[in-house]
């Protein structure tokens, strides 16, 4: 069983992705700061760190210096989780040999790919850079040199000498070269035998449209401009051995990856509802008067978009993203949230600001893109006096305009902090007079008729 060493400081992440690859079959540490990282590291082996950049004692930069240093350790695999990263923490990271970066959250499909990927780097490709200028031969030696294997020619000549002498997994060549240039050597190239695939990547000064035609036309798999910057360099070597590997195992893999991915793709699916369930637990757990609202307003936006005509994966999808409409509540303070008296005019500004706080939670997420238009938008009107865009009508995604309706309803028929739950004629007649203004009419109108048909008001808060 490979082992996964997770370190993270922010406890719902740290929850979330413990359960993601635990149910995947990895055995799973976990950390909370960059000092226990370090000793855990010295004191048992995995086979893969992944890395939170920001922690609270040491960066997550810094502990990967320090691993780098000690013999034990400097070919620990690494990827990095991070919510947000500076340029220079990125470039240093690079430098590093971090393999990948993971923007949080992270969903189950993602982080599993990201991981089965690092797991399956096995010894460092050969890159052969080859240029006339010494100084731009050692910069690329010591930009790149912990990555990968780099082997250095000065001159298209010798170049072609070393690629038969032991062939590389890519060619790093530079465009402009005395005697002879990139081009000609990349012709030689296709002609040797056996090297008609050994993937080139030109560095040129040159930026205009007619030399990136000449180069791909050429047979050239990308180019890098000079002088390059080091993520923009890093990830397209890496994109281009990534589709060399691919090709290279593509026949043997073939029938294997379509055997396991019906399987993978079911236990994601399962993963990424339980993922969803446990975030609207968390938002729904900061509300004692309201425990489970998240739930219920999911199960009211289900039964609307039914009865709206919708199929079956849609209700599926608005029910999920119904759940989470409130997620930008986890960062307004329990004390607003549970307030039982009136709410000061700055207190109601920081709870609307929970719509806008949950979209740009939940906008990076972009395998669900739809999961954040639920979460900004359902406090937005009809008659466009709502916020946080006041937008109006059938520019408020039709998502949205249901889940408000459902919202409305759920918080009308529960208790709250500041009142009990309200008669279900009450209830109506609110849903009633917000026909066209605060809500979709045709969306209230099948509200109305949910209503009417629960006699015994069943449908409520229990």
């Amino acid at each position: 069983m490979e082992r996964v060493l997770l370190v993270d400081d922010d406890e719902m992440n740290l929850m979330v992705t413990e359960m993601v690859l635990s149910e995947m079959g990895y055995e799973v540490k976990t950390a909370a700061n960059g000092e226990d990282c370090i000793a855990y590291l010295s004191a048992d082996k995995y086979d893969l760190l992944l890395l939170d950049i920001e922690l609270p004692d040491i960066s997550g930069i810094e502990v990967l210096q320090r691993i780098r240093e000690m013999p034990k350790l400097k070919d620990t695999k690494v990827v990095f989780l991070t919510a947000s990263a500076h340029d220079e923490d990125l470039t240093d990271a690079l430098r590093l040999g971090v393999l990948d970066f993971l923007r949080k959250p992270v969903l189950p499909d993602t982080l599993i790919s990201s991981v089965k990927q690092a797991l399956s780097v096995g010894e460092k490709d050969t890159i052969l850079a080859v240029d006339d200028e010494p100084m731009n031969l050692m910069a690329t030696e010591e930009l790149f040199g912990i990555r990968y294997n780099v082997r250095c020619a000065s001159s298209g000549e010798e170049a072609l000498e070393k690629i038969k002498e032991s062939k590389p997994d890519l060619v790093l060549l530079d465009l402009h070269m005395p005697r002879m240039d990139g081009l000609e050597v990349l012709r030689r190239i296709q002609k040797t035998e056996g090297m008609e695939d050994l993937p080139v990547v030109f560095l040129t000064a040159d930026d205009d449209a007619d030399t990136e035609a000449e180069l791909f036309k050429a047979g050239a798999m990308d180019y890098i401009s000079k002088p390059f910057v080091m993520q923009v360099a890093f990830q397209r070597i890496r994109h281009v051995l990534e589709l060399k590997h691919l090709q290279d195992s593509l026949y043997e893999e073939v029938e294997h990856k379509t055997a396991a991915l019906t399987e993978s793709n079911k236990k994601i699916k399962n993963l990424s509802e339980q993922i969803i369930w446990a975030l609207a637990s968390a938002i729904d757990a900061k509300d004692s008067y309201t425990n489970g609202h998240s739930t219920r307003v999911a199960d009211y936006a289900r039964e609307l978009s039914r009865r709206l005509g919708k199929s079956v994966q849609e209700q599926d999808e608005i029910y999920n993203i119904a759940l989470l409409h409130d997620v930008g509540k986890v960062g307004i303070p329990i004390s607003i949230i549970n307030k039982p008296g009136k709410l000061t005019d700055d207190e109601f500004e920081l709870i609307k600001s929970h719509a806008e706080k949950g979209y740009e939670i939940l906008k990076t997420i972009s395998e669900m893109p739809e999961l954040s238009i639920g979460a900004r938008w359902h406090h937005e009107r009809y008659d466009g006096k709502g916020y946080p865009d006041r937008k109006s009508g059938e520019s408020i995604p039709e998502i949205a305009r249901i889940i408000c309706v459902a919202d409305c309803y759920d918080a009308m028929s529960s208790d709250r902090s500041y009142r009990k739950a309200l008669p279900q004629q009450i209830v109506r007649g609110e849903i009633e007079r917000g026909k066209g203004t605060q809500f979709d009419p045709r969306i209230a109108e099948v509200m109305l008729q949910m209503i009417d048909e629960d006699k015994d008001y069943e449908l409520r808060q229990k």
